[in-house]
């Protein structure tokens, strides 16, 4: 793909797990002061190679405890991040992670364990996708099930990304230059998250309503979540839903960066912006990502890795075996139906 010289139709900046922690950020000893500092400083660098940032995506673990202290400085940072940005409240486009939920409300043997015990142990994906829908269908179930995330949905609300029982995804729509819609869904892929994630793998679940995926004419749809298929119930299903119904998968959680084309979608796992520091490997991470229309049936994707640099002590593009700091891919779309 040839540069464009930076004239893309949309760019996002996308980070995940960052992990504020009570009692141990906004002041002098917080550890990744300098390091946040930093990522601003990138930031601007990246602002001269793309005509404009559009949007500011965190795909979960905003917090660390999922408790109201750790939102507030959030808040204010995100907002730091927005205003340098040049971005409306509308381009922050946030989803909860499992350190995002409080999980003092999911104690051992009460109600929420019991209610995400019910649908695990549901037969088949059929069964499991009823037991959830029957749970969210009920006031006072639904209202428990997403009772953890309280914390986080007042965050949440400041931006227009709050879920619930009704809604447990939100959806943003910007237009690209052909008059098409790039339609972002932020999925919440941690309800079933609980103080025993550490032991459980493939136990989270987007559930049938997270799943589906209207088709119409001139919509691209884009996904944002923190667990990727690979930590769900659902596994390769969902794996296949978004490969086809999707042109770009944008998740968390996985403290290592990288990014991939299947089917026709392109797949990136953001890396922390924050990993603890005892993680073998220890290496900060985010990236921004490009979207331009390439014809009437494919988009130009261009992702621009980054990654903390111990030698120089800054953020730098991540090359590849040719020495450039972006990968580029084409993805399939539906074509464009023109107007009447």
């Amino acid at each position: 793909m040839a540069d464009n010289g930076g004239a893309f139709d949309r760019v996002f900046i996308h980070i995940s797990d960052i992990h504020f922690r009570g009692g141990a950020v906004g002041d002098v000893h917080d550890p990744d002061n300098e390091l946040r500092n930093e990522l601003e400083f990138d930031l601007r660098r990246l602002g001269t190679m793309v005509s404009k940032l559009d949007g500011l995506i965190i795909s979960g673990d905003i917090a660390f405890s999922g408790k109201p202290e750790e939102y507030e400085y959030a808040r204010s940072w995100i907002e730091s991040i927005r205003e340098l940005m040049g971005c409306g409240n509308e381009d922050v486009m946030l989803t909860p992670g499992n350190h995002d939920i409080d999980r003092s409300a999911v104690p051992a043997g009460g109600e929420v364990e019991r209610l995400q015990r019910g649908v695990r142990e549901a037969g088949s994906l059929d069964e499991k996708d009823g037991a959830l829908a029957e749970i969210l269908r009920d006031r006072n179930q639904g209202e428990a099930l997403f009772r953890p995330l309280t914390a986080y949905n007042v965050l949440a609300s400041a931006y227009s990304c709050q879920v619930s029982a009704s809604l447990p995804y939100w959806e943003r729509d910007y237009t690209l230059t052909d008059g098409t819609t790039l339609r972002f869904r932020g999925l919440t892929t941690s309800l079933f998250s609980s103080p025993n994630d550490d032991q459980q793998a493939r136990q989270m679940f987007y559930g049938n309503a997270q799943r589906q995926f209207k088709r119409e004419n001139n919509v691209r749809y884009a996904i944002v979540g923190h667990h990727p298929p690979s930590w769900t119930l659902e596994g390769d299903a969902a794996d296949r839903k978004f490969q086809t119904r999707t042109c770009l998968q944008l998740f968390g959680h996985e403290h290592d960066q990288w990014c991939m084309a299947g089917g026709s979608s392109v797949r990136l796992i953001a890396g922390a912006l924050h990993p603890d520091r005892r993680e073998v490997g220890w290496q900060p991470r985010y990236a921004a990502v490009a979207v331009s229309v390439r014809d009437e049936s494919h988009l130009a994707l261009r992702v621009y890795p980054r990654r903390w640099s111990t030698e120089e002590m800054q953020f730098i593009p991540d090359g590849n075996s040719r020495l450039e700091g972006y990968r580029d891919f084409l993805v399939q779309v539906e074509p464009r139906v023109p107007s009447r």
